[in-house]
């Protein structure tokens, strides 16, 4: 129960948050005219807030950001300068970053902003590196243009040391979903999260976890304040109890 209770303080993380702005073309098609190396105050300006910033586990000096209009970034002098990462993902809303702890050049990308604004920016899927950032590709069972608006923002993403992955996700009316995946993320199955719990609009999931010391246990909290747990890799969940540090 430590390792849970423990585990519940990495589900509260900072999220850059401002006044909505209108939803962007998520045409994944790629762009070539990329702009030259920005400074970070540059990397702001042409990409908009940063959503999510991610360090490289063995590369402390090396950084990615994802931001709310203008792709995904990368940074190889501790965030000093910076260029855009994908020409792919150009434009797009990139919101969760993780990279696979056994494999460190196996990187995850989630797109769309599923926040509590009315008019969140919608995604284009999942992307995914094998070569440490350098190239990506969409994964088409995660599109939703191809299988749906419970795809529409990826919220967060979790890999176990057993290589499982975890996302959650949310449609444009706030309803939130767990995928779970066992091949890398070729296909996916839709978790029974809510198994015992509220289900309805804006039941939402903002982050999800492994235990990094036990690939087993998961934890989530949802927006009602319900603190869920897996003992088995995320394939099922049960409510453990409401948090006392949300009203």
């Amino acid at each position: 129960m430590k390792i849970l209770f423990a585990l519940t303080g990495l589900l509260f993380g900072f999220n850059a948050h401002a006044d909505s702005i209108p939803p962007v073309e998520t045409n994944i098609a790629i762009d070539r005219a990329l702009p030259e190396q920005q400074s970070a105050s540059g990397m702001a300006e042409a990409g908009g807030r940063v959503l999510v910033l991610f360090t490289h586990p063995a590369l402390p000096h090396k950084l990615w950001a994802g931001t709310a209009h203008g792709g995904l970034w990368q940074s190889t002098d501790s965030g000093n300068s910076w260029t855009p990462a994908s020409p792919l993902m150009r434009k797009m809303t990139v919101s969760s970053l993780t990279v696979d702890p056994g494999n460190p050049d196996i990187m995850y990308a989630g797109t769309g902003e599923g926040r509590s604004n009315d008019v969140a920016l919608r995604g284009s899927g999942m992307f995914k590196s094998v070569d440490g950032g350098l190239s990506w590709e969409l994964l088409p069972l995660t599109a939703p243009a191809t299988v749906g608006e419970n795809w529409s923002h990826i919220n967060h993403i979790a890999i176990s040391s057993a290589g499982v992955i975890l996302a959650a996700t949310s449609d444009n009316n706030h309803n939130g979903f767990i995928y779970r995946s066992t091949d890398g993320g070729q296909t996916w199955g839709l978790v029974p999260a809510y198994a015992g719990s509220k289900v309805g609009p804006r039941n939402m999931v903002y982050k999800v976890r492994f235990d990094p010391d036990n690939p087993n246990t998961a934890i989530f909290m949802d927006a009602y304040a319900n603190v869920t747990h897996s003992s088995d890799g995320g394939a099922t969940w049960t409510i453990i109890k409401k948090s006392s540090t949300c009203s």
